[in-house]
């Protein structure tokens, strides 16, 4: 991105928006995106077949129909599940205390710092 003397950029030039920061760029959760356009693709596919069908009338057609679909099942939700998990009292310093617990009846435990002699 150079600048000229008076220090407008060439993107500034062109009349375009600035660039966005890469903070912003690594933030994009892609998959919502990938999800979107999906969405949108199956929304233009749908209006393409009501304009083939049935013309000008068919492709309004199915844009209603589309609107009121939104209108009636509300926006899209997000299907994500965020598992949440608590405990009573402080989380114990595993690095200074060691760790020990029993599964399927076995038990275990570990000193800090992985100084474990071989069994």
């Amino acid at each position: 991105m150079a600048a000229d003397e008076r220090g407008i950029h060439d993107d500034e030039r062109a009349g375009g928006p600035p660039l966005p920061d890469l903070d912003d760029v690594a933030a994009i959760d892609v998959a919502a995106v990938e999800r979107e356009e999906a969405a949108a693709a199956r929304r233009l596919s749908s209006i393409e077949a009501g304009r083939r069908k049935a013309g000008l009338m068919g492709a309004a057609a199915a844009g209603a129909m589309l609107g009121l679909r939104d209108i009636y099942e509300g926006p899209p939700k997000d299907d994500d599940v965020v598992e949440v998990s608590e405990a009573p009292g402080e989380p114990g310093d595993i690095d200074r205390d060691g760790i020990s617990g029993s599964v399927d009846g076995v038990d275990f435990r570990s000193q800090p710092g992985g100084d474990d002699p071989m069994p």
